[in-house]
């Protein structure tokens, strides 16, 4: 029988009449023991547990009472591996069976697409967003970075692109086979959409100042990009195809980040507040609203939807993650302490990928909405400045 412990309580900001609320939940869940009949000489076992427990559906256990056992057997087949995996239940009774190929040079999305695609064929959960790749553009020296492709857990790192200052990496389609990124090192910046199928990169816009794509629209035909005019960085709408572009905000002041909310209004964070918020406002309109009513830096956000997840640092400092939705006054606390940010939405809405600080140390986190659950994978080089899923 499942069980459940919920604690609740609220928290009301009078300026605004908002309602936060913060919920932790604590479940019993069915066990279940991972074993293998491998002879493959890496920790492939550590990568295919991880997998199960990030998707919150079960308690893994090395107790031979489980109430159920994942046998796995990896073997090589020229450049790939050939993944088998048998779920048992209780007597012994096989519940699933199915076998996988993956090329061994990436061989964690060969876990990742096992256990997703097992979860979803026994109608457990949907967590395709596991077999998503990330695109982390990262800071490792004075004006060096690298753009690099990895998996959820870090386990997978390539690195696309490195020598020189290149940001705000942005992926250009569903299918994940091409990116947006931001060159900063002439005085003249260019954004450039770089081909990962052929390695090419094409010239999208120049400025000066500052330039980033942060936004791309659903049918890809349109982004929404920060670009410095009269000194001050502003939002404009891009058509990626024709290459016109419409200037959304006129503030003497600081507009930037902006991402679609539907078809026809956009979030952005700007100073209007007199330190970082999140306004919206409607393509075709002049006047933003303001989002949020507490915090005193909500500078990084995701949408998903009507929904926002944002960073926010509180009076102690921490930086806590909230979701809100855009239609009504409601707004949840993620997080309780630390510093987190970054926040990313899943595709499908149900999972936020951000980054937590400790101290020195940065880790990517996996928060999973509908089951109050955080996971962390530690990043062990550089600094993060942007991501996305």
């Amino acid at each position: 029988m499942k069980k459940i412990v919920l604690l609740f309580f609220s928290l009301v900001c009078l300026s605004a009449d908002i309602i936060m609320d913060v919920v932790s939940e604590q479940q019993v869940l069915p066990k279940i023991r991972i074993t293998t009949s491998s002879l493959v000489n890496f920790d492939f076992d550590k990568v295919i547990k991880n997998d199960v427990l990030v998707s919150s559906k079960f308690e893994v256990t090395d107790s031979t009472d489980a109430n159920y056992e994942l046998n796995y057997t990896l073997v090589p087949s020229g450049n790939n591996y050939d993944l088998t995996i048998v779920l048992k239940g209780e007597n012994n009774i096989s519940k699933y069976e199915n076998k996988f190929s993956y090329p061994k040079n990436a061989y964690v999305f060969l876990s990742h697409k096992a256990i997703s695609t097992m979860l979803k064929d026994l109608k457990i959960a949907d967590i395709d967003w596991m077999n998503r790749k990330i695109l982390i553009t990262r800071k490792i020296a004075a004006k060096q970075s690298q753009i690099l492709i990895a998996d959820y857990t870090l386990n997978y790192q390539k690195i696309i692109m490195q020598g020189g200052l290149n940001l705000f990496a942005k992926w250009a389609n569903e299918e994940q086979n091409a990116f947006y990124y931001t060159d900063y090192n002439k005085d003249t910046l260019s954004i450039y959409k770089y081909n990962l199928l052929n390695n090419q990169k094409t010239l999208i816009t120049q400025g000066v100042g500052m330039l980033a794509l942060s936004d791309i629209s659903k049918d890809g035909s349109k982004a929404l990009i920060t670009k410095t005019i009269e000194d001050q960085p502003e939002v404009f709408l891009f058509d990626l195809n024709t290459k016109a572009s419409k200037r959304l905000t006129s503030y003497k002041g600081i507009d930037v980040s902006a991402k679609f909310l539907g078809d026809n209004s956009f979030a952005f964070v700007s100073d209007r507040s007199s330190y970082p918020n999140l306004y919206m406002q409607g393509l075709d309109k002049n006047n933003a609203t303001q989002l949020v009513y507490h915090g005193k830096n909500n500078s990084a956000f995701s949408v998903f939807n009507n929904y926002i997840v944002y960073s926010s640092r509180e009076k102690s400092g921490d930086f806590n993650l909230y979701v809100m939705a855009t239609d009504s006054q409601y707004v949840r606390q993620l997080t309780l302490n630390g510093r987190n940010i970054f926040p990313n939405f899943s595709n499908d809405g149900k999972t936020i990928m951000f980054i937590k600080l400790l101290g020195m140390q940065s880790s990517l986190g996996i928060l999973r909405l509908d089951e109050n659950k955080v996971y962390h994978f530690p990043l062990k080089v550089g600094k993060i400045s942007t991501l996305d899923w």
